[in-house]
């Protein structure tokens, strides 16, 4: 991902958190709680766990992020991902029975003392084991890492720009869903004779002036409306 993009998603972000303060009349940073403010009042916050605890901001950036071309040095970091992950399921498999047994023992008991943030992670990674589950997620990353190395041959070769009209109709939901689940109010288009107007038209166009995305909030902005109208019917 070139510098430019990385500017822009981190633009993106503080417009959401700026939009997010607008929705909950507080002063919203990325990594706080999100707050929950139905009819003027603050009645709690989003569950969330340490491990997800941006996901809400992130899913509204991530079709960008997905859509830009690897860069070079990003494809250098994957294929040294792949070397040492390879390396290090080669070194687990060469430990003796004893002495993999003596550092899973350790690890699985080091998942006790896991915060409550992560406790169903580390529940999970306990029921298969830990050296186990180090082998298998080793293993995924590096076919994940592949996948996106061979993909990215195919990205300089047929590059095109972003693919705008579903970039922009994913962001547009995203930060729509994210506006109706803080507020539980379903968001409207609006237009006045300067240009976008209401709760969430202007920062939903500001927010697509940050990402580069050239479209019109109009009609990802309806959509996204009819969609969760939808939901939640």
């Amino acid at each position: 991902m070139s510098e430019k993009i990385k500017a822009d998603i981190n633009a993106a972000k503080q417009t959401i958190c700026s939009a997010i303060s607008d929705w909950t009349q507080t002063e919203h940073r990325y990594g706080d709680p999100i707050p929950i403010f139905v009819n003027g009042s603050l009645t709690g916050h989003m569950t969330r766990s340490l491990m997800t605890k941006n996901t809400r901001i992130d899913n509204i950036v991530r079709p960008v992020i997905l859509a830009a071309p690897s860069s070079n040095i990003d494809l250098k970091s994957l294929k040294k991902l792949i070397t040492h992950s390879e390396l290090t399921i080669r070194d687990m498999g060469n430990l003796t029975d004893a002495i993999r047994s003596k550092v899973a023992k350790i690890a699985d008991n080091a998942n006790k003392l896991a915060p409550s943030e992560t406790i169903m992670q580390e529940k999970i990674i306990a029921a298969l084991g830990t050296t186990q589950a180090a082998d298998i997620a080793l293993r995924q990353l590096c076919h994940a890492a592949n996948e996106v190395i061979s993909e990215s041959q195919s990205e300089h070769i047929n590059s095109r720009g972003r693919p705008k009209d579903k970039v922009a109709h994913t962001v547009a939901y995203e930060f729509a869903r994210l506006y109706y689940d803080i507020t539980q109010e379903v968001p409207t288009y609006a237009e006045g004779t300067s240009g976008p107007s209401g709760r969430v038209s202007p920062k939903l166009a500001e927010l697509f002036e940050k990402l580069a995305i050239e479209a019109n909030i109009r009609r990802p902005l309806e959509a996204a409306i009819t969609q969760i109208s939808a939901e939640i019917n």
